[in-house]
């Protein structure tokens, strides 16, 4: 294409030069063709002429030839022609230029021929003369005696000039020719340019929308169709740049929704290679670069690789919940959707992995919560029934046992009246309709009022409760009354389970960013396979010591959620039978 204009214009050179060719041959063969019959005539009159002049035709051409000779003798040298007379043996009788004598019979000549032999009233030829060594025109006409045909006179006239003429055309028609070629390359090159200048833009404009460039226009003037061509290349390259400009958009799009999914992603192609995958994909299993390899060497579950395989054979979803061992256990909702092309062919396959190991535990945890609800409430209601039951049998008569079954109704429906309560606070924090008044608010005073609150609870155990780390005001913004519920409920959960003069200590302690609140007694202890579910609602290390202390197994549920909820957090250490460190951290901010 870059030399398309050189192309076009070469061709235009070509045709004209082959066209003025072809008219210069014909042309310089029509004028010598023309030439040579203009002197074929001429000749012709001038032996008509000679023989009026010479009045050969009254002279015997065989006894008189010497006379014959001697008339034509003078016309030698006013004329540049040669003159032959011939006898009708084809003799030549005289001759303007050579010896009479000398020369050969001339019967055989053409021009002779046409007149003796042919009858014709003129005969012409052209041939290389062997006596003077050049092509010569030669014209006969018959020399006539009592109207028979006595001989011939000949008229001869050199071609030299005819040849030098045409030889001077054709230099000229060369010259003309050349001229001519220049000035038509000129003009071709500059058409061939002007046409190929619009096309050579078509072309850039259509290499570059190829190349990713939609961007690119045509901006040079053109006419005709190659304007209407233009036109249409720019609306293409307007309307692709726009279609493209939304493709990113979605494609962008798209990949921001694929990679912020809580799901996992996997794209395999119909070569079992995976293409891609998000980042959750990534986590899930434990990996950090499976593109490009086969999906069987990623996915370390036997279950997913046969559910892919499945729907390789099948072309129909599979779905089913699996476990994963590694990188940690988990369960999995795998969901395998095929990707069918026009010709109902798989061309791909996609891969949803669900963790919804949370999902179940959480259901795990809501049906231990409500069958321990039920039993939890089911203890204090059955007590309170099987007493008043006794009672309307007639023990009520008895006083003394009236009123022991009165206090253990009373002490059964206050720790239902407790159990109901925790469960009530326990669902509005977890639901966050507990209204937060954060404030500035002196820690170590916060403390105080928290052990004077459980001080008489201490008293009735003989336990010591310490307060350390206040010797300096410690201030931070929080919620007042959730700090000193948590605090409560940690002191109060650590007298229930401190023995007899015992020991309860809380410990204040700051970093640069946030406040350690540890309450530490010397009590039973926590068995460490206990400890990470101690925070469960309902949830009991020893729950015979544990009713019979009156807890309801809520507490440490609801000190964990008001930790969280004031933007903290909580961690316990323990060893049985030497007690339990519960850390409250709290930002100070």
């Amino acid at each position: 294409m870059k030399k398309l204009w050189l192309k076009i214009g070469l061709s235009f050179v070509i045709l004209f030069f082959v066209t003025m060719g072809v008219v210069g041959v014909l042309s310089g063969e029509l004028m010598k063709s023309t030439y040579l019959t203009m002197k074929e005539n001429q000749l012709e009159d001038d032996a008509k002429i000679l023989l009026r002049t010479t009045d050969i035709e009254h002279l015997d051409l065989d006894t008189q030839a010497d006379q014959i000779q001697a008339r034509l003798d003078p016309l030698t040298e006013d004329i540049d022609i040669r003159i032959t007379v011939i006898d009708e043996n084809g003799k030549v009788v005289a001759d303007t230029k050579e010896d009479p004598a000398t020369m050969e019979n001339h019967l055989d000549r053409p021009e002779v021929q046409d007149v003796l032999v042919k009858g014709d009233d003129v005969g012409s030829a052209t041939r290389n003369s062997e006596s003077v060594g050049y092509s010569m025109l030669y014209v006969a006409v018959p020399i006539k005696q009592d109207g028979q045909t006595d001989g011939v006179l000949r008229v001869s006239i050199s071609l030299e000039s005819v040849e030098k003429a045409v030889q001077q055309l054709w230099g000229s028609l060369f010259v003309i020719f050349g001229a001519a070629l220049l000035v038509i390359a000129a003009i071709s090159i500059v058409i061939a340019r002007r046409i190929t200048r619009p096309v050579k833009e078509i072309i850039d404009v259509s290499t570059d929308l190829a190349n990713y460039k939609y961007d690119s226009r045509i901006h040079g003037k053109s006419s005709g169709e190659l304007a209407d061509l233009s036109i249409s290349v720019n609306k293409l390259a307007e309307s692709l740049e726009t279609q493209m400009h939304e493709i990113r958009e979605n494609s962008q799009r798209l990949s921001v929704i694929v990679q912020n999914l809580v799901s996992g992603v996997m794209l395999i192609n119909n070569e079992k290679e995976v293409v891609m995958t998000n980042k959750t994909m990534y986590q899930l299993l434990g990996e950090t670069d499976i593109t490009g390899k086969p999906f069987y060497e990623s996915l370390k579950s036997f279950t997913l690789n046969q559910l892919v395989e499945k729907t390789l054979e099948t072309k129909m979803i599979q779905q089913e919940e699996v476990t994963l061992y590694f990188p940690r256990e988990m369960i999995l909702d795998a969901s395998v959707s095929p990707i069918l092309n026009e010709e109902g062919e798989i061309s791909g396959i996609i891969l949803l992995l669900h963790d919804i190991t949370q999902i179940r535990h959480l259901e795990q945890v809501r049906s231990e919560f409500v069958a321990n609800v039920s039993h939890e409430l089911k203890t204090p209601v059955t007590a309170l029934k099987g007493f008043a039951e006794t009672l309307l049998d007639g023990a009520m008569y008895d006083e003394a046992l009236l009123k022991q079954f009165l206090h253990i109704i009373k002490d059964e429906s206050d720790r239902l009246h407790r159990l109901i309560l925790d469960i009530l606070a326990l669902s509005r924090i977890e639901q966050k309709s507990l209204p937060t008044m954060k404030e500035e608010i002196e820690v170590g005073q916060v403390i105080e009022q928290s052990v004077k609150t459980v001080r008489a609870l201490a008293a009735e155990k003989d336990i010591q409760v310490e307060i350390m780390g206040t010797d300096y005001p410690i201030v931070i913004e929080n919620d007042r009354d959730r700090l000193q519920q948590i605090l409560i409920n940690l002191l109060s959960n650590a007298i229930a389970y401190t023995p007899q003069q015992g020991r309860v200590r809380v410990i204040m302690e700051e970093t640069d960013e946030q406040v350690c609140l540890t309450v530490q007694d010397n009590g039973i202890g926590i068995p460490a396979k206990d400890l990470d579910r101690i925070f469960e609602r309902f949830y009991r290390v020893d729950k015979a010591r544990s009713r019979h202390s009156g807890g309801t197994g809520l507490g440490l549920s609801i000190v964990k959620h008001l930790v969280e909820s004031a933007g903290g957090s909580i961690s316990v250490e323990s060893v049985e039978e030497q007690g339990s460190s519960f850390h409250v951290y709290l930002p100070k901010k």
